[in-house]
């Protein structure tokens, strides 16, 4: 009999710290964490693919002919003017030797005549040579200087020939694909290397044409990837469309994202008119089978589940429409386990968790 009344006692006491909703439920509150349904400012989004690009994907052809003595490692990284080829450049030096002799050969020609045509321009002077003698003379000289003028031309062009055969990065990138392999002759304007610059990417996607007075007054893009979420800022939009596709080119700026050159993209571009509309966190909706809803705490601290209806979105937050007000306190964390009528307690770290999500 004293045991018995003990047990009761202990659990008069026990229930006793728990609310009645709660004792009625048979189980404790569950934690869950709030936020205060708020009427935001959102704009209608659509979700755009695009890829990642580079402002430079290039194949590198030969400038000259020859045979391909060395190349460049496929994945090395190079920097701009940074040697990525060399071609064998034996015959051109045998070129240069030739044309070296011949542009020592047209000074000495011209030095000569330049010398006999003073001469004879003074025994012209003197009457002690014949006038056609002198013009025959000069015009020799003319031609000697034409020549010189050639020569060096052609000693210029076998020099140009010569640094050509070393092939130099234009731009500082990642080398993704050998077109040639080496000891293979190749012939001037031959590709011989894919060069992929990895700083200053882009991402470039196709957006409807409605949307561009919208684009023009945005500065950064939502994008979203399988390798993070970002937000960029819009480089360049060209508002040019074919009759069929009614789309037009869009590039973000990606410089300051890790990303590799392929990588397929989401972007979120703004599709009409921003309004006025009661907005919450998406973490708020409950999809069940019989429709969408979220769960509002009451003042008692119980759960009331009410159905809503989503409108348009933007980031994280969605407009909702039912029986639901600003200032109503929704749940964000924690509705999946719950009941209409069921009690619940707020987290202690429910403010921290708001403030994370504003900012």
């Amino acid at each position: 009999m004293l045991k018995n009344t003990i047990i009761k006692v202990i659990g008069l006491a026990v229930l006793s710290c728990y609310p009645v909703a709660v004792l009625a439920q048979g189980f404790p509150a569950p934690n869950v964490n709030v936020i205060t349904a708020e009427i935001k400012r959102l704009a209608p989004v659509a979700w755009v693919s695009g890829t990642v690009v580079s402002p430079n994907n290039s194949q590198i052809a030969a400038e000259v002919s020859g045979r391909l003595e060395k190349l460049a490692e496929l994945g090395s990284r190079v920097e701009k003017g940074q040697v990525i080829a060399q071609i064998d450049d034996t015959n051109l030096k045998i070129q240069l030797r030739e044309e070296l002799a011949n542009v020592e050969n047209s000074k000495s020609k011209l030095g000569f005549l330049e010398s006999e045509v003073k001469r004879k321009q003074t025994l012209t002077q003197r009457n002690l040579s014949a006038k056609t003698d002198l013009d025959e003379t000069i015009s020799q000289r003319d031609v000697a200087s034409a020549d010189l003028a050639a020569a060096t031309a052609r000693l210029a062009k076998i020099q140009q020939q010569l640094k050509d055969t070393q092939v130099k990065a234009p731009f500082t990138g990642l080398i993704s694909q050998r077109l040639k392999s080496q000891g293979e002759f190749i012939s001037n304007g031959t590709p011989i290397i894919r060069l992929v610059e990895t700083e200053n990417l882009e991402a470039s996607l196709y957006a409807p044409l409605a949307a561009y007075q919208f684009l023009k007054q945005a500065s950064h893009l939502s994008i979203d990837s399988a390798l993070g979420k970002e937000s960029a800022p819009i480089k360049s939009i060209v508002p040019v469309a074919d009759s069929r596709s009614h789309l037009m080119e869009v590039r973000i700026d990606l410089s300051q994202v890790d990303w590799p050159v392929g990588l397929s993209v989401r972007v979120a571009v703004t599709s009409g008119e921003a309004k006025e509309v009661l907005a919450v966190p998406r973490d708020a909706l409950v999809l069940r089978r019989e429709g969408t809803s979220v769960f509002r705490i009451k003042d008692d601290n119980t759960a009331e589940q009410v159905s809503v209806v989503t409108g348009m979105a933007s980031g994280e937050l969605i407009e909702i429409k039912g029986d639901v007000q600003a200032g109503d306190k929704i749940v964000i964390r924690g509705a999946e386990r719950l009941r209409s009528g069921q009690a619940v307690q707020i987290k202690s770290n429910n403010d921290q968790l708001i403030s994370g999500n504003k900012d």
